[in-house]
């Protein structure tokens, strides 16, 4: 078994062709400098683990560099310097089942996915009619249509979550999930991720 840390599983997701936000990781301050020039402002500063991000701090609305430095000054690992990325949380992820083999996990994603439990799950693979399904089972469907201010691309998602499918199968992840994948009517990107390999 192999926990895959931020900067891993980003990089898995972007060999399947599914987007991630711009992503810069430092190993020490002096790392800036090669990277200051295309830094794309606000940003998010978390650490580069394969856990969850808020216990060891993570930063956001971050503007300039000297308020990078103070943020990697907290955080006493690799960091992630993320494009913050405007839209709403889903969350997607999948599991190794022994009786079923892979099931995709699809709802509301962010902070509180695992309390709100707003989320539908399928066997693989995940046809269209399923995903219409899912999207039903969950807020996620008027959230597509546009809801205070809200909305994403379902057809745009559902390419999305067949790329995620691929690499859960070819890959053979026992866990991921991509939480959040922040949604807009432009674009959906992955900004965290947790990929477990057998």
């Amino acid at each position: 078994m192999r926990v895959l840390n931020l900067r891993e599983s980003l990089e898995l997701l972007e060999r399947y062709s599914i987007p991630v936000a711009e992503t810069h990781f430092l190993r020490a301050e002096s790392d800036l400098a090669h990277i200051a020039s295309r830094i794309e402002y606000p940003v998010v500063v978390k650490p580069n683990v394969s856990g969850h991000k808020t216990e060891m701090g993570v930063f956001r609305s971050l503007k300039s560099i000297e308020e990078i430095k103070s943020a990697l000054k907290s955080i006493n690992t690799e960091v992630a310097v993320q494009r913050m990325v405007d839209g709403f949380e889903i969350f997607l992820g999948a599991k190794r089942d022994d009786g079923f083999g892979h099931v995709i996990a699809l709802g509301v994603g962010g902070v509180f996915a695992e309390l709100l439990e707003n989320i539908s799950f399928r066997v693989v693979p995940v046809g269209k009619d399923d995903f219409d399904e899912m999207l039903s089972e969950t807020k996620l469907s008027r959230i597509a249509d546009g809801f205070r201010g809200f909305e994403f691309d379902a057809e745009n998602l559902f390419r999305l979550l067949k790329n995620f499918e691929r690499l859960v199968i070819h890959e053979d992840v026992i866990e991921a999930d991509i939480n959040p994948l922040m949604a807009s009517k432009n674009e959906i990107v992955a900004v965290d991720a947790r990929i477990i390999l057998s």
